[in-house]
């Protein structure tokens, strides 16, 4: 279920982004149109997967004559710890995009760097599944990367500092 909702959550975002870049200069709306699009398609297709596979086992639960139980009956020791640990991935996912809707935010009161920085770190803390070297590493190369598109290829103004030190 928190794969479907994250699906749906990503083509909203991805249309919010979409619409957006409309408003950009045509030089500057190319690659923002390109990602939008190519997250919602990357939702649509993991939506597409999750209903897929709830048909599918819902088939073979059918053809083998078992009834499989609604989610929300899970009760008992393994199920109940099982739920748990679904339930508290859900609320990761749900922080890290609040958290993302945080990051666009505070992009223009503290800048791109800081903003980016805090907001990887404290992303890939809460989940937890990289070691910091690793996350380090990923958060260096974010940052150069969209340095590189949008200062360098593109020539935009990309706010790297805090107003106050510009």
């Amino acid at each position: 279920m928190s794969r479907l909702v994250f699906g749906v959550f990503a083509i909203g975002i991805a249309a919010a982004f979409y619409v957006t870049a409309l408003g950009y200069p045509d030089k500057a709306a190319n690659m923002p149109l390109i990602y939008s699009v190519v997250v919602a398609l990357l939702g649509a297709a993991m939506v597409g997967q999750e209903v897929l596979g709830m048909l599918r086992r819902r088939r073979v639960g059918v053809a083998e004559g078992v009834e499989l139980p609604a989610e929300d009956s899970i009760a008992g020791g393994e199920d109940a710890s099982a739920e748990s640990g679904g339930r508290r991935k859900q609320w990761k996912a749900m922080v890290v995009f609040l958290l993302a809707a945080l990051y666009i935010y505070t992009i223009s009161l503290v800048g791109y760097l800081l903003a980016t920085v805090a907001f990887m770190g404290v992303s890939l803390a809460m989940i937890g599944y990289v070691t910091w070297r690793f996350a380090l590493v990923g958060i260096v190369l974010l940052v150069a990367m969209v340095c590189l598109v949008f200062i360098g290829f593109l020539g935009l103004p990309v706010p790297l500092l805090p107003p106050f030190l510009s």
